[in-house]
């Protein structure tokens, strides 16, 4: 367990304080002998099941039960033997399933399950009988001290940081050393290095990989191992002159890196116990109100709710509860953060004593703008551990190391854990990040464990710069990529991610058959030239732009909205001018057309942030948001660049700079009060305000939404998101993924290709045909998705395709273009235009559908056709329904058997069972049959011959109902309904 523990919601802390109080009612300190006579072979636990029990205890449990854990008051803690209830297995499980009346211990059996029960039950047990100590090897934690390569495989050591500077009294470096080794893995070997300083009269080593300043002057920090030497040299300067005290820096940093302002306890939208925090200690103003003047925090209003009481005593200083809580001298639903008398407790005694200031003269200039993280990227073997460097770049231009003031949290424990001075444990295979937070700024570090290590990497080709990131993060975590994919697979795959389409069986045999080596390459220039890829990539930015139902509302005109994009895409109309035309748009067609009568503000904001920025700020519309950096006030801010919208008669819209709305209801036209946008909870009126906070100048406020549109699509965020939401449809899974989705715990898998590719999209005039086809002219794109020995658990790197369902709209046309029978749409009557029925013209495809939702479609209701009222998810996941539809859906049943359709024309013209079965390939599957699915296919042929002189059907009738189940096979099958 980690000394810095994490806080937990109340429920969170129910669960902890259940587990062990666990055991029969009324015993009292040391357990009975006989409480102990449960066998290893009982409480042996491995594998999975393992894990799950330790990440419990651990992750939930030990807040009240560890080796800290408030044992002196609440008696609860395992490890020293105070508990309150003794304890078999049995009576463990029932305390934990049941819970104990009138304690904090609630019944668990609705939450978990019973072998989770008894799992956990067991690991408190071994707990119990001794400490971790005692657990058997079955269960026994791994080691926390890795092991190295023999030293001659070690090539040269590193010191990082190099040429550090230590300014002000106290100041301090942390150091790790970095071996680099003739497996190609970098290995932090900090902790088997011998470490000693030339000069120790400017510096001294306190700790591991640990300096601190005595005196200005330079130090020389050596380190070495075996044969090997690195050294790098310490500038000591003020060492007797302490900094200007910063509340954030001091007070806020305590707060942080105890988890006191985390998201789970004060940081959360309305606090905890009464006491507000800001996430991260990012608004310090408002946290020295909330601890020094106290009250309740109200969502939608500044009130502060009840009594005002402070968190500090100014004239008993020791009786602050600010300092009783975290030390759990008073009863403390987070436990205890520190001791009495650490380091924490006596900056915050003396900051209370000093009278609480905000802010000395001259601290301004100590705020951390940014965090540099040591390692940005790393790799460890199964045993491995990695020391972690933050060094805080300051707003006057200085840098410190601010590693002991930080928090650091994995976001997933079960591949690396955080243990004691900021270094990481490897856990088990896979791949994370671990975030790290400061007061006032957040940076994240990757780490990958890797299962084995690949002595022979084999010599990838590169097609292009996308190549280059990619295979060079699979080599340094050991992963060897697929091999291309077939020239079949590849032929499908580009035909359905570039035009939505199959490629028509001459088109197929033709691929195949050409021994051009740059026939990819060709293939690819002409599908982008395609009407078919017009209509496609229309269809895909149709969906997130909201054209048709719901993206017009009803107001305005959904196929003039539909017409503009379509032509924005055939004619390759820079992306950066459609954003900033759809998000400007006046009049009565075109994008004006996407905003409806009841757009509200705060659904703009929060729309146009997500589809054209990647991040979601729905959150902070009534408050700051509660796990990211996002502020009401910045949210508001962008609220107030619509707030001169106005809808006149006929869905006119434009941006009135008297700043008139009209309203055409029941009673008339009856103007309204000139529209001020305002802040919900101050009640203020809000300027147009960027997320830099800069102001829209004065001479734009006539046309507030086109400066807001310029500045959106020249932010970096704008072609981050852009590229990512290509990337995503391409690859079938985004760098960040979801697609719009960027967020602290959300990182992109390749932060260095995602700006790279951002980079290459500003320079080229934001050109999306060029984008796309620097994409899939990439190797990596090309990789085929089966899987080798090496990446078969990879998710993150594309080492591999990823198979994806076909989107509904495209498995519907492409069962039409294997049946060969078109589908038809007839427009609902309630949603007709006029009232009337409509019907699409012969050969409509379901991607072209402006308005999807007004053509009924039993096929696309069931394959998930998502509704454009909100920028929707689809639903993938198989169900019911369409398992049914395959059986008896007339999409997969009436149109093998229409007259006209590709069996019945085969037929007719007189083809063999041979050739309409390979035609039947090359159109679902373009390719032809194996020569296990050609014998298995004879064989089906010959098993019913005796069928084909049936007198009942008929000859060419038995023939026809045996061709079209296996069509009907065909297009059932995942390798048809999948992309891959």
């Amino acid at each position: 367990m980690t000394p810095e523990i994490r806080v937990r919601t109340v429920r969170t802390a129910l669960i902890c304080a259940l587990i062990i109080l666990a055991v029969a009612e009324g015993i009292r300190g040391q357990e009975a002998p006989s409480a102990l006579a449960d066998s290893a072979e009982d409480l042996a636990l491995s594998g999975e099941r393992l894990e799950w029990a330790r990440g419990a205890f651990e992750e939930e449990c030990a807040l009240c039960h560890g080796v800290d854990g408030n044992a002196e008051q609440e008696r609860l803690n395992l490890i020293d033997g105070h508990w309150l209830h003794g304890g078999t297995l049995p009576e463990i499980e029932h305390t934990i399933a049941e819970g104990v009346p009138d304690t904090l211990m609630k019944p668990m059996k609705h939450n978990y399950g019973a072998e989770q029960i008894a799992d956990l039950a067991k690991y408190v047990k071994r707990l119990r009988a001794g400490g971790p100590s005692s657990i058997p090897e079955t269960v026994r934690p791994p080691e926390t001290v890795s092991s190295y390569p023999p030293p001659e495989e070690l090539l040269g050591l590193h010191l990082h940081p190099q040429s550090p500077t230590l300014r002000g009294t106290g100041a301090a470096q942390r150091f790790v050393v970095i071996g680099s080794y003739r497996d190609g893995i970098e290995r932090d070997v900090t902790e088997a290095c011998s470490l000693w300083l030339g000069d120790p009269q400017h510096a001294r080593i306190e700790g591991l990989g640990r300096l601190t300043a005595v005196a200005e002057g330079e130090a020389v920090l050596h380190a070495e191992l075996g044969a090997h030497h690195a050294r790098t040299t310490i500038h000591v300067e003020n060492a007797e002159s302490p900094p200007p005290f910063s509340f954030q820096r001091r007070i806020g940093a305590i707060l942080t890196r105890r988890g006191c302002n985390a998201a789970d306890c004060h940081g959360g939208v309305k606090g905890r116990g009464g006491l507000k925090l800001a996430l991260g200690a990012l608004y310090p103003r408002d946290d020295h109100e909330w601890i020094v003047q106290g009250g309740g925090y109200q969502v939608l209003t500044a009130e502060a709710k009840g009594e005002r009481i402070p968190r500090i005593n100014v004239e008993q200083p020791e009786q602050s509860l600010l300092l009783l809580k975290p030390t759990f001298q008073v009863e403390h639903e987070g436990g205890k953060r520190f001791e009495v008398d650490s380091e924490d407790y006596r900056t915050i005694l003396e900051w209370v004593r000093a009278g609480a200031p905000f802010d000395e003269p001259g601290a301004e200039g100590s705020a951390i703008e940014r965090l540099e993280v040591f390692p940005r990227e790393a790799v460890l073997t199964g045993d491995g551990r990695h020391r972690i460097v933050v060094t805080a770049r300051l707003a006057d231009g200085r840098s410190e190391d601010v590693t002991d003031q930080v928090s650091f949290k994995s976001n997933n424990p079960a591949v690396v854990k955080e243990i004691d001075d900021g270094a990481v444990q490897a856990v088990g295979v896979g791949e994370t990040d671990v975030v790290i937070r400061a007061a006032g700024a957040r940076a994240t570090a990757r780490f990958g464990v890797i299962e084995r290590l690949l002595v022979d990497y084999p010599d990838v080709p590169r097609n292009n710069f996308i190549d280059e990131y990619v295979f060079a993060k699979l080599r340094k975590f050991h992963v060897a990529p697929s091999e291309l994919t077939g020239d079949s697979d590849f032929l499908r795959r580009i035909c359905l991610d570039l035009t939505g389409t199959l490629p028509p069986t001459p088109r197929v045999r033709e691929f195949l058959a050409d021994p051009d080596p740059q026939k990819r390459e060709k293939l690819i220039d002409v599908l982008l030239e395609t009407p078919e890829y017009e209509d496609y990539w229309t269809f895909r930015f149709a969906e997130f732009l909201r054209v048709g139902y719901g993206g017009g509302g009803g107001a305005g005109n959904p196929e003039s909205y539909a017409a503009w994009l379509r032509d924005g895409i055939a004619n390759n109309k820079p992306y950066d001018q459609m954003a900033r035309d759809r998000i400007a748009a006046q009049g009565t067609h075109g994008p004006a057309s996407f905003y409806p009568f009841n757009m509200r503000i705060p659904v703009m904001v929060a729309e146009d942030a997500r589809v054209f920025l990647g991040r979601r700020l729905d959150c902070a519309q009534c408050h700051n948001h509660p796990s990211e950096s996002w502020s009401q006030n910045q949210f508001w801010g962008l609220g107030a660049f619509y707030g001169r919208m106005t809808h006149m008669e006929y869905g006119f819209l434009f941006d009135d700079p008297a700043g008139k709305e009209y309203d055409y209801g029941e009673e008339g036209k009856e103007e309204l009060e000139f529209k001020k946008v305002t802040h919900p909870r101050t009640g203020e009126r809000v300027k147009p305000t960027f997320l830099d906070g800069s102001s829209l100048p004065q001479e734009r406020t006539d046309d507030p939404r086109r400066a807001f549109a310029e500045w959106i699509t020249a932010h970096p965020y704008f072609a981050e998101a852009t590229v990512n939401r290509v990337w995503g449809a391409l690859f079938h899974r985004g760098i960040v993924d979801p697609v719009d989705d960027f967020d602290s715990v959300n990182l992109p898998s390749h932060p260095e290709l995602l700006a790279a590719l951002a980079r290459d999209f500003r320079e080229h005039g934001h050109d999306l045909k060029r984008l796309i086809r620097t994409i899939v002219n990439s190797r990596a794109y090309q990789l085929s998705s089966r899987p080798n020995r090496t990446n078969r658990r990879d998710e993150l790197n594309f080492s591999h395709a990823r198979p994806r369902a076909l989107l509904p709209e495209v498995l519907l046309d492409a069962v039409a273009s294997v049946t060969g029978i078109p589908v038809t749409f007839d427009r609902s009557v309630g949603r007709a235009i006029g009232g009337d029925r409509g019907r699409t013209p012969p050969g409509t495809r379901a991607v072209q559908l402006v308005d999807s939702f007004n053509w009924p479609s039993q096929f696309l209701e069931a394959y998930g056709r998502i509704s454009r009222n909100i920028v929707a998810v689809r639903d993938d996941q198989p169900n019911l329904a369409r398992a049914l539809h395959m059986v008896v859906g007339d999409t997969y049943t009436e149109h093998l058997a229409a007259p006209g359709g590709r069996i019945d024309r085969l037929m007719k013209q007189g083809a063999s069972n041979r050739e309409i079965a390979e035609e039947l390939y090359l159109a679902a599957l373009s390719r032809l049959p194996s020569e296990k699915e050609r014998e298995a296919m004879a064989q089906y042929f010959r098993s019913t011959s005796t069928m084909l002189d049936d007198p009942f059907f008929g000859r060419n009738q038995t023939r026809r109902k045996l061709l079209e189940d296996l069509a009907w096979g065909l297009i059932c099958s995942k390798e048809f309904a999948y992309n891959h």
